[in-house]
């Protein structure tokens, strides 16, 4: 055999060597932990079934790969998922959010039956929107201009949600995903993909800003309300799918999770989450802070370092294992995961 030949077959067989040492690494991080400690309980569950939209209080939900969904009851089917429907505009189908248009925090989305939602606001007449076929498909543009399918709800509905938000007769549609598609994050995200090394397709929610489910500490926001000093802030500013509370919980301890178990529900960690002017706003009355808090505080002690240099709060999740979780479920996170005195300061 040639030397040419030798040093070939070499290469080949280092090349090999590589790639299946770069997979076994990658499957071996993908390993759910087996050994796992409590740190606390679960203590609010949260859907939004529009984007920017007003939450649903559960007591129990089950969680799916696309996030949190609606458990059938007896004699209706159909249930809500987080952040399935989307208010979008009939020019451009960008989505429209309440950081231009705080009222929308206060429009609630319920299932009237197998074949309506019920949607109501202040002052408005309860819409109830025909559950739409796959022959209605469009599409929505969300940040950066990511191009996500919609299924739009008819004139009716759009004639509804341009009255509220614009005070017009036309200019916005609905949109609604029915979960039968997976968004691709990598073509628009791939800045954060490169940073975030846990973060990938399979972690995206339907029109979430990103991913499936956001998990919140309840001891980081009692720590921020002291910084803040005047003028309180709750869990909700923050719209978190799932709040957290245990007595020797450190403050934003939950930013070094790996992996967080509730119940038989697995989630991993694949961000932290940054911060927008949507925190400003009251979930209950739609009034903007006049002093930008929470930002302005978090701006001082809490910013990514990230590609996205945002204040963070929370972090981003993507449902490893699903099930149906419960309030009073029991957290637990890998051991020696917890055994950390946190300052606030973002790490990676």
């Amino acid at each position: 055999m040639g030397l040419y030949v030798k040093l070939t077959l070499m290469s080949v067989a280092s090349l090999v060597a590589a790639v299946g040492a770069y997979i076994y690494q990658k499957k071996k991080e993908e390993i759910v932990p087996w050994s796992w400690e409590e740190v606390g309980k679960l203590t609010k569950l949260n859907l939004f079934p529009l984007k920017s939209g007003h939450r649903i209080e559960l007591t129990s939900a089950e969680c799916t790969e696309f996030g949190l969904r609606q458990i059938p009851s007896n004699d209706v089917n159909f249930q809500l998922r987080d952040r399935c429907l989307v208010v979008y505009g009939e020019k451009d189908h960008e989505f429209r959010s309440a950081r231009t248009y705080p009222k929308m925090v206060l429009i609630d989305v319920s299932v009237h039956d197998n074949e309506y939602l019920a949607v109501d606001a202040p002052t408005m007449r309860t819409l109830y929107v025909k559950i739409p076929s796959k022959d209605q498909e469009s599409f929505i543009k969300l940040h950066k201009g990511e191009e996500i399918y919609a299924i739009d709800c008819g004139d009716e509905a759009a004639s509804w949600f341009s009255r509220y938000i614009l005070g017009k007769d036309s200019g916005l549609r609905l949109g609604f995903h029915d979960a039968s598609r997976r968004r691709d994050l990598s073509k628009t995200y791939k800045n954060l993909f490169d940073y975030y090394t846990n973060l990938s397709n399979s972690a995206a929610g339907l029109y979430s800003d990103l991913t499936a489910v956001l998990l919140l500490n309840q001891a980081s926001v009692s720590d921020l309300n002291k910084r803040i000093g005047t003028g309180q802030v709750t869990v909700d500013n923050f719209r978190p799918n799932v709040v957290v509370e245990g007595p020797n919980l450190d403050a934003y301890v939950e930013d070094d999770w790996d992996w967080i178990k509730i119940g038989d529900v697995v989630l991993r960690n694949v961000q932290e989450c940054t911060k927008c002017i949507m925190t400003t706003i009251d979930p209950e009355n739609a009034n903007r802070s006049s002093d930008r808090e929470p930002l302005k505080t978090l701006e001082k002690y809490r910013m990514s370092n990230g590609p996205d240099k945002s204040p963070v709060m929370g972090v981003n999740c993507e449902v490893k294992v699903g099930g149906v979780i419960k309030l009073g479920d029991r957290i637990y996170v890998p051991k020696k995961a917890h055994n950390h005195q946190s300052n606030g300061t973002v790490k990676h």
